[in-house]
């Protein structure tokens, strides 16, 4: 960090890891870059293995601290944030990063926005953290910290409801502002080519999933629906993303005899695309704070299917009304949900509930509450 970029406002996360929140930073980074806003992405440290490394938007500059552990923290993030002098800081993950700004704000010496934003889900970590654990801590010093930020943002009502609840506060304090997904841009990257044969081959339809392989996704359950579905018509399952889950999901799709209809080729740069020709997109994750995915899929005419998770997909799907819904788990409702909805197409999402996923919508909306700080 030699040079040291101007910043208006800075994201400040531990690393870029989390393909939905990433995609997320960077479309409000894009969006407030065209309003004149000079954004900075900053994290603690760098991760040589994410794939988001290189999607960081033009313009845009990426800035690593070097820093673990909460003193070096908070030492090297003052002296960051002394030397660019931002309007305005938004943190982007859970965990003690955010605390850590908080703690920054007083001793900077000089005033700045914060604003604190919940992707995830936090009750998941709560109710599995123990207290000889840093995490089970985290809540309670969050207790006492959070209020002290200017704004407190989740990505979903639940979410927020959910936040509110692990970490003891006035649901009232925390504001509901759903992710910048919707724009030309994923339009346009939607209608890049592909290069994978099964779409070159109209007549057998193919369904798609996409997230880490991890057990928050639950590829499993769509996988076993799959193979149900499978038996009753030609039907192909691409799952596009990767994780430590690989290897069980393989031998899963060999022990079910479905190697030549099932494809997991991993981490897509541009997974619109293939979306956009999918005939089905399915999410079968255990937990959502609001699925991104569900709302490209909807965004680019997509049929959806969706667990009924806490917390997003329902409230992307409006409970339902514009994509079906279904049990956490229960492979069997799934697979009658797919048969159903490959046999009948439903009519598009109207562009009017698409509309506050906009990237448009959602930056104006933090923009409210980022000013008198930002002037756009």
């Amino acid at each position: 960090m030699n040079h040291i970029p101007k910043a208006d406002i800075v994201f400040y996360a531990r690393s870029l890891y989390n393909g939905g929140v990433d995609r997320v930073v960077f479309n409000l980074a894009e969006e407030f870059l065209a309003r004149g806003i000079r954004p900075v992405i900053l994290v603690d440290l760098d991760n040589p293995y994410s794939p988001f490394r290189d999607l960081v938007p033009q313009g845009v500059p990426y800035e690593v601290l070097g820093a673990n552990g909460a003193i070096a923290r908070i030492a090297k993030l003052r002296a960051y944030l002394r030397r660019t002098r931002p309007q305005a800081v938004m943190c982007t993950g859970f965990g003690f990063p955010n605390l850590c700004a908080i703690m920054v704000r007083w001793i900077a010496g000089f005033p700045f926005r914060l604003m604190l934003t919940e992707h995830c889900f936090p009750s998941v970590d709560h109710d599995a953290a123990k207290p000889w654990q840093s995490r089970y801590w985290f809540f309670r010093l969050a207790h006492l910290l959070y209020p002290r930020a200017d704004n407190i943002v989740a990505v979903s009502k639940g979410t927020a409801r959910d936040l509110a609840n692990v970490i003891d506060i006035d649901p009232q304090s925390i504001t509901c502002i759903y992710n910048p997904i919707v724009s030309d841009a994923l339009i346009q990257s939607s209608r890049a080519p592909v290069d994978h044969p099964w779409f070159r081959d109209g007549d057998i339809p193919v369904i798609i999933g996409i997230g880490r392989l991890e057990h928050q996704k639950d590829f499993a359950t769509l996988i076993t629906a799959f193979s149900q579905v499978r038996q009753n018509m030609p039907c192909r399952l691409l799952i596009l993303g990767d994780g430590s889950e690989r290897d069980r999901l393989t031998a899963l799709v060999g022990s079910l005899g479905l190697s030549e209809d099932v494809a997991m080729p991993g981490f897509a740069p541009n997974p619109h695309a293939y979306t956009a020709r999918a005939s089905l997109f399915v999410l079968s994750s255990r937990f959502e704070s609001l699925a991104n995915v569900v709302i490209e899929a909807m965004a680019l005419g997509t049929p959806v299917i969706a667990t009924d998770c806490p917390s997003g997909p329902a409230e992307a799907l409006d409970g339902g009304r514009f994509g079906r819904l279904v049990e956490v788990g229960n492979a069997e409702m799934l697979a009658d949900a797919m048969l159903d909805l490959l046999r009948r197409k439903p009519a598009p999402v109207p562009p009017g509930w698409l509309e506050q996923f906009t990237t448009r919508a959602s930056a104006s909306r933090y923009l409210e509450l980022l000013t008198p700080a930002l002037k756009c």
